[in-house]
C-alpha cells in the first residue's frame, strides 16, 4: 500500500490508518469480541497498513491495551502507533465534556494530565514510545489550559523520546494556528467524508502551508457510506449514530440514492461502495491519511482494497459533483 510521509517527521505511514475506537467496546459501540478485533489488527498489519490509531478515552484504555496484545510480536520500528492525551476521568480537574459508562469525562489538557495520561498509554501499549502523540479535545472554559503549558510539555516528552511526534484533533482554526505558534506540529487529525467536507475545506491549506498531515476519521459515515445500512435500519438508542445527521430518513434517502448511482463504477472496478469511497477519500490530498475504523476483519479488508483501487480522475470528479449535490440538499432540509 502506498505510503504517505507523516507532516515533517520522515515517518512513512499507510496512507490508511487503522482505527480502533470501536474495539474499545464501551456503552457507544456495544458489546466487544477481543478475537474478531485482534483478528482485524493482524489483518491489516498483513495487507501492509502499518499505522494504528487509539486513544485512552477507547474503553478507558481497553483499546490500547488490544493494540498492545495485537502488536506485541511485530517488530516495533515496522510499526506507527499513535494515541492521545486530554480525555480526563480520574478526578474532578477539567471541563466536563460527556458523562459515560459511569464515569465524567473531561477536557484537561494540563501538564500534570498529560504526564500522566502518557505514562499510563505506553503501559497499555508496551512500548517505550509513541510514534504521534494527538491532543484528543481541546482546552475549554473553566478548565482554559493555555496552549503554552499544554505544547510545552509535549515538546518535552519528544526531547525524552517519549514521543516522536505531536498532532491536534477537533480544533478551531485559532486552536490550530496557536499550537503552530508554540512548535511543529505534524499531524491534524479531524472529522472527514464526502459527507462532511468542511473541515478539510477549510483546513487543507493550512496543513500544505505548515508541513501537516491531514488525519480524516468517519471516512465511511460509521458505516451509511458502505452501502450496506438501507432504510430499514433503526438506529439503537445510544448508539452514535444518532449524532450524525444522515441517518435521518430523509437525508439518508438521498444517500442511498447517490451509492445507488456509483453502482455501475463499482462494476468498472470490480469493487463495492466502501472500497470506491474509501478510495474518492485518500485521493482528496497528497496530504491526507483515512482513518478508517473498525473491528471485524471483513471491514479492514474493504479498506485495504479501497486503499489500493485507482480511480480514474474523471470518476473522482464525479462523485466529488454527486457529493456536493447531496451536501447542498442536506443543508436545506
Amino acid at each position: 500500500m502506498e505510503k504517505r510521509e507523516i507532516g515533517k517527521t520522515g515517518m512513512m505511514a499507510s496512507k490508511i490508518a487503522l482505527g480502533t475506537w470501536s474495539m474499545g467496546g464501551d456503552a457507544q459501540w456495544g458489546e466487544q469480541d477481543d478475537k474478531a478485533s485482534l483478528k482485524a489488527i493482524h489483518t491489516a498489519l498483513e495487507h501492509g497498513i502499518n499505522a494504528i490509531d487509539t486513544a485512552p478515552a477507547y474503553g478507558f484504555g481497553y483499546s490500547e491495551r488490544l493494540v498492545g496484545k495485537a502488536i506485541k510480536e511485530i517488530p516495533r520500528d515496522k510499526l506507527i502507533i499513535q494515541t492521545k492525551c486530554g480525555f480526563w476521568w480520574r478526578d474532578d480537574e477539567g471541563a466536563v465534556i460527556i458523562e459515560r459508562d459511569g464515569k465524567v469525562c473531561r477536557r484537561n489538557l494540563s501538564r500534570r494530565a498529560i504526564l500522566i495520561d502518557v505514562e499510563e498509554s505506553l503501559k497499555n501499549l508496551g512500548t517505550d514510545y509513541i510514534d504521534v502523540y494527538i491532543t484528543h479535545h481541546q482546552a475549554r472554559e473553566p478548565f482554559l489550559v493555555p496552549v503554552e503549558e499544554t505544547m510545552d510539555t509535549l515538546l518535552e516528552l519528544k526531547k525524552q523520546g517519549k514521543i516522536r511526534a505531536i498532532g491536534i484533533s477537533n480544533c478551531s482554526e485559532e486552536e490550530i494556528r496557536n499550537y503552530l505558534k508554540c512548535g511543529q506540529v505534524d499531524v491534524l487529525q479531524e472529522r472527514f467524508s464526502m459527507l462532511d467536507q468542511e473541515k478539510a475545506d477549510r483546513y487543507l491549506p493550512i496543513c500544505r502551508e505548515n508541513g501537516m498531515s491531514f488525519e480524516g476519521f468517519s471516512p465511511l459515515e460509521q458505516g451509511l457510506l458502505s452501502g450496506k445500512i438501507g432504510m430499514d435500519y433503526q438506529v439503537p438508542k445510544g448508539n452514535l449514530r444518532n449524532n450524525i445527521k444522515w441517518y435521518q430518513p430523509k437525508l439518508r434517502t438521498m444517500v442511498l440514492e447517490m451509492l445507488e448511482g456509483w453502482k455501475t463504477l463499482c462494476e468498472k472496478y470490480d469493487c463495492n461502495l466502501a472500497n470506491l469511497v474509501t478510495a474518492w477519500t485518500a485521493a482528496r490530498d497528497e496530504r491526507v491519511l483515512v482513518l478508517a475504523g473498525g473491528r471485524k476483519e471483513s471491514h479492514v479488508l474493504d479498506y485495504i482494497k479501497g486503499g489500493e483501487l485507482a480511480v480514474d480522475a474523471e470518476d473522482i470528479r464525479r462523485m466529488t459533483e454527486d457529493a456536493k449535490k447531496v451536501l447542498a440538499a442536506g443543508s436545506k432540509a
